[in-house]
């Protein structure tokens, strides 16, 4: 690339990643406000609102990323993203969110929320009986426990706190229904804006394109989730935030990975079973005790679920290449 070519590149990927990082900023605004406004007007509780349209609504770039995966003949990737994006949610942005601001907990039906995110990280392994594959009937088998779960939310969804929420002005239907839709479409398109220029300006400034991909692509999907979370927590409406957090987690295995299969056949490898289910097991577990005790979490807490991130991903670069290589091209 030419000295003035390349002199350019810096400036214009720093100028949009700025745009990106704006347009996530604001779509999170309109999410979460538009949301907040649908419970009041329903007499739903925020929880829920954050547990099922907040959390479909962010998760968005993971149904994207792994649909687009999917019709590529990369099915693996589909299921890692899938995986991987829980890990960051419970791990990395419930954490940053607490270290941000110490977030209290008061929503019913954590317990229930809390397990059902527990069992949903074990899905890979229904697998095991069927050659290392999920299939078809594994997809239609976890929509229909969406549907069950999404009507068991509704029928306890009710909170007396949610009177309690400031909301200034009265918005109409019609632009609650407009910032609903063009909430998630900003984070996406924001998500992505920012991904490719940060993998640009590291190409820029002489890092590897691939440790930027990996890097930077293994937290991507999760940008929205982490924006969303930390702004509903800026606002005070700390039980979006947490439900979104959680509920995430929950779409991305009933909803993202159950429309993809419904779509074709996903191998589950053996790094899989033996690294990523187990750390998405030991995180969701460590959230148990953080999320039900004292009913806040706190920023030590937070500092820990970070922590463990870390952990994570370290072993990612350093063992696991060597634990699970990648197999033989055309073997």
């Amino acid at each position: 690339m030419p000295d003035d070519a390349q002199n350019l590149v810096l400036p214009l990927a720093l100028a949009l990643l700025v745009a990106g990082a704006g347009s996530m900023i604001f779509g999170a605004h309109l999410l979460v406000i538009s949301s907040v406004r649908i419970a009041r007007r329903a007499g739903l509780s925020p929880f829920f609102i954050g547990v099922t349209v907040v959390a479909f609504g962010t998760s968005v770039p993971e149904l994207a990323a792994s649909l687009y995966a999917q019709f590529n003949e990369k099915e693996a990737l589909a299921l890692g993203n899938v995986i991987g994006s829980n890990i960051a949610n419970l791990a990395l942005v419930l954490g940053v969110v607490a270290l941000f601001k110490p977030i209290p907990v008061k929503a019913p039906t954590l317990r229930r929320d809390l397990t059902l995110v527990c069992l949903v990280g074990l899905v890979p392994l229904l697998a095991l009986p069927f050659g290392n594959t999920l299939g078809l009937w594994h997809g239609i088998g976890l929509l229909a426990l969406l549907g069950g779960f999404l009507w068991i939310s509704k029928r306890h969804n009710t909170s007396d706190e949610y009177e309690t929420l400031e909301i200034e002005g009265r918005w109409p239907v019609w632009l609650i229904t407009l910032a609903i839709i063009t909430g998630p479409c900003l984070l996406w398109a924001g998500s992505t804006l920012f991904v490719e220029s940060a993998a640009s300006m590291g190409r820029s400034v002489g890092i590897s394109e691939a440790i930027v991909g990996l890097t930077i692509v293994a937290f991507t999907t999760s940008l929205p989730e982490l924006v969303t979370s930390v702004y509903a927590a800026i606002r005070g409406y700390e039980e979006v935030g947490i439900g979104n957090i959680l509920g995430s987690c929950i779409m991305n295995i009933l909803a993202v990975l159950g429309l993809v299969l419904v779509f074709g056949d996903i191998p589950v490898e053996p790094q899989i079973y033996r690294l990523d289910v187990p750390a998405l097991l030991v995180v969701s577990l460590v959230c148990v005790p953080i999320l039900l005790s004292g009913r806040r979490v706190t920023r030590p807490e937070g500092g820990l679920l970070v922590a463990l991130y870390a952990i994570y991903v370290g072993v990612l670069f350093t063992l696991a290449p060597g634990w699970f290589p990648a197999p033989a091209a055309g073997g």
